[in-house]
């Protein structure tokens, strides 16, 4: 079993047809932006630089473009693990 981040590395690549030549690898990869929070450069955004290099030789996108990340009112990070995001059906 692959570990959350490590398989999300595979991500530039791997939903693309590899390893096989195909015309999805070569439309996508390396794509231009990818759009991310801060907080996990070092768990994803290196890790598909990484992966992506050493398996097919390329980048998998030029430019990172980060975005701030939503806080609750203490200023802790929103996150569902933490049942801070609302879900539909609930008050």
């Amino acid at each position: 079993m692959l570990d959350t981040w490590y398989s999300s590395a595979l991500v530039p690549f791997s939903t693309l047809g590899w390893p096989a030549k195909t015309k999805d690898l070569d439309l996508y990869l390396p794509s231009s932006v990818l759009v991310t929070g801060y907080d996990i450069i070092f768990f994803w955004v290196a890790r598909m630089i990484m992966m992506t290099t050493h398996f097919t030789g390329q980048v998998p996108f030029r430019h990172v473009y980060i975005h701030g990340l939503v806080r609750d009112s203490h200023g802790k990070k929103m996150s569902k693990s933490e049942g801070q995001c609302a879900r539909p059906g609930r008050t």
